[in-house]
């Protein structure tokens, strides 16, 4: 199976020296003991049947119950934002010209654009940045696969290799008939890329089970794995309560398995991610914090009307656009002729004395300002956004999110969300209680560090 590599760019320099103001994390503090029977292989029968731990690192308490449940711990305030990104077919298996065997892994694509909803499109040829897994394959070469689809009408698809560098690779493919868009060549061809760690390839379950229940743009290449847990009776009961549901997209890709091979977790370059959030989110965001805001105001003691990340890359596309509408606000002028957004890796630490500066529903209000004036009902871009111990969290105040991988990014990013020690504390509590981990395993609701825990009335 094919490694992980940098969604992003297949050639990227090494990274400039971290800025003083970085904290240096020691990656060794962030490991802990997983026994390779814990990783889960295979979903349950039922979705919402997982168990759920649910952590409050305020007060440090935890309790357990099952997913299915999660309505009556979250408040009728509530908003929870989800994403929707589909995962793709994107793992190809085809041939050299000599008859040996390779394997692509389409990450992300180049051409016809950089947004996997219009690549997926095209028609006839397009360009990815993907991963390469095979002996001696060498730039210049090309590869082939070809089959029947399900009228019996031949497919052929070339894969020619435009640029390479250890597994990385340019690819431009080309394919017959040539009418076919590459969504239709992969759904034929291509196979769901499962996380390394399961050690396994796709079964025909996987295309269904490895794709949450509202998945609608496609361009992922790993399931947002938080949301594989919600059924039409988890939303039945979290209407009921009243609480609001929303959708942003971040197309995860294989960066999310990247291993963090630098002793000093801020040497580690983070992968970059493409995000879409549509107006009407946005302005709907900009409410709930605004009524976030005036009740703090009120009572301080207690947060309400919270805004709840379902998995990781919701949070991180969350606090992207925080960042992105503080830097609009603070330097508008700026961005006045941009119309796509950019965070960088270490811009939230970099902004870290100015942030507090920006409430967040001030800094979300001029993001949907901004997207007015330049008539926009969808906002896209992309975020390298890193998220480590010390970082300024300014939108979610809760977390749904699976047990992740030792010394990963995402083990950072839950150890940054709730704090050192308590993720430790959390995540023995997980394994003494037999809960199943990674992608396929149980999951977690954790409230941060400085919200107190909510009644959930």
């Amino acid at each position: 199976m094919l490694p992980t590599s940098n969604t992003h760019t297949s050639f990227l320099s090494p990274q400039e020296s971290v800025p003083s103001f970085i904290p240096r994390i020691p990656l060794h503090e962030y490991t802990y003991d997983l026994p390779q029977e814990r990783i889960a292989q295979f979903p349950l029968a039922e979705r919402d049947g997982s168990k759920l731990l649910i952590a409050d690192a305020q007060q440090h308490t935890i309790r357990h119950s099952t997913f299915r449940t999660i309505a009556d711990a979250l408040p009728a305030s509530a908003m929870i934002v989800m994403n929707n990104s589909k995962v793709i077919a994107a793992r190809i298996y085809c041939t050299k010209e000599t008859g040996g065997a390779a394997e692509i892994l389409c990450l992300s694509p180049i051409t016809p654009s950089h947004d996997p909803v219009i690549a997926l499109q095209a028609v006839a040829t397009c360009r990815w940045q993907c991963m390469i897994g095979g002996r001696n394959i060498r730039q210049g070469q090309t590869l082939y696969l070809q089959t029947q689809d399900d009228t019996k009408s031949l497919l052929e698809l070339r894969a020619l290799i435009i640029e390479k560098n250890g597994t990385d690779a340019i690819v431009e493919f080309s394919w017959q008939p040539a009418q076919r868009t590459f969504a239709e060549l992969l759904e034929q061809l291509g196979r769901i890329p499962l996380p390394p760690y399961m050690n396994r390839e796709a079964t025909a379950d996987d295309t269904e089970r490895y794709q949450t229940v509202y998945a609608f743009l496609s361009g992922s290449v790993a399931a947002p794995t938080a949301g594989l847990h919600f059924t039409e009776r988890v939303f039945d009961e979290l209407r009921a309560k009243g609480i609001r549901e929303e959708f942003v997209t971040l197309h995860v890709g294989a960066g999310t398995f990247k291993p963090m091979h630098a002793e000093i977790a801020t040497e580690h370059t983070m992968h970059i991610e493409r995000i879409t959030a549509s107006r009407t989110m946005l302005g709907a965001l900009a409410e709930q914090l605004q009524c976030r805001e005036k009740a703090l105001r009120d009572n301080p003691t207690t947060v309400e009307y919270p805004v709840i990340g379902v998995g990781t890359t919701s949070l991180r596309t969350l606090e992207s656009l925080y960042v992105f509408g503080a830097k609009l606000y603070i330097q508008h002028e700026q961005y006045a002729h941009s119309n796509e957004l950019f965070v960088g890796q270490w811009d939230a630490f970099e902004l870290q004395h100015i942030l507090p500066q920006v409430p967040p529903d001030v800094a979300i209000a001029a993001l949907c300002s901004w997207m007015d004036e330049h008539d926009m009902k969808t906002l896209q871009g992309e975020t390298q956004l890193m998220i480590i111990p010390g970082f300024p969290f300014m939108i979610c105040d809760a977390l749904t999110t699976n047990f992740h991988q030792p010394q990963s990014s995402l083990m950072l990013l839950v150890a940054a969300f709730v704090g050192t020690p308590f993720w430790q504390t959390i995540y023995k509590e997980a394994l003494a209680n037999e809960y199943r981990f990674l992608s396929y395993g149980d999951t977690s609701l954790l409230y941060r560090r400085n919200v107190h825990l909510y009644s959930g009335n």
